[in-house]
């Protein structure tokens, strides 16, 4: 039976470990299917990747690693990539994936000049967002949870943005018929992007941001479940 991969591209932060699990169970978590219908690989530890023949879809989770500095692991992913990407396996890269499909695709990745983000932010549609099969399942305005410093500063040629928010101008893109990306999380609950904003205060106040708000306002949303049990529902759709 095909399984659903996902690729770990790092470790989170412990505080958040030890309570909630790695970046692949947060993705699980929201997930309706059983954890047996899953394979999940530690892309910084070199694990073995399966056959193309053995997959049915892909996710790419976050990383507290930077795309551009090509570390070894992540270049050797993103040259397996360039092959399913030529395939219709469908794709949702979330964060350093959103960002690593867009430097595979000639888009280009970098720090954003805004600084970091981090909390929850009010996210909106595009046109073309709003009639995706897979964030048209989202209200046109949505909330959604931030925690990157580097950013998609151009976009793929023939990608579609998808979302947007007042940070930062492509929360998410869609390319051909089977990637998507999101800048902002699906998989986390306000407990886990609480714990990021804590551990970045010095940041958040240091680029002129109230702490003490952007903590306070962070709430749960049932909108990142949403958007991966459609993508699952995506995915079925291919088979």
């Amino acid at each position: 039976m095909k399984k659903i991969l996902i690729l770990k591209m790092g470790d989170t932060l412990k505080s958040i470990s030890q309570k909630y699990g790695e970046f692949p169970q947060h993705i699980i978590n929201k997930i309706n299917l059983s954890v047996d219908e899953f394979i999940v690989v530690d892309c910084q530890r070199k694990e073995f990747l399966p056959s193309v023949d053995d997959i049915k879809g892909i996710i790419i989770t976050g990383s507290h690693s930077m795309v551009t500095d090509y570390e070894p692991w992540s270049v050797r992913i993103s040259n397996w990539l360039k092959n399913i990407i030529n395939t219709n396996i469908p794709i949702l890269g979330i964060c350093y994936g959103h960002q690593l499909l867009a430097d595979i695709l000639g888009g280009e990745v970098g720090y954003n000049s805004k600084g970091m983000e981090v909390g929850e932010s009010d996210i909106y549609l595009t046109k073309e967002g709003q009639k995706d099969k897979l964030l048209g399942v989202l209200p046109e305005k949505f909330e959604g949870y931030e925690a990157h410093s580097q950013s998609v500063l151009k976009l793929p040629s023939n990608a579609k943005i998808l979302a947007y928010n007042n940070h930062y101008q492509i929360q998410s893109f869609s390319y051909e018929n089977h990637i998507w990306t999101t800048q902002f999380h699906p998989e986390f609950i306000s407990d886990i992007v609480k714990e990021y904003v804590k551990i970045n205060k010095k940041n958040i106040i240091n680029i002129g941001k109230d702490y003490n708000e952007i903590y306070n306002e962070i709430e749960d949303y049932k909108y990142g479940e949403i958007l991966l049990n459609q993508f699952i529902k995506i995915i079925k759709s291919y088979e």
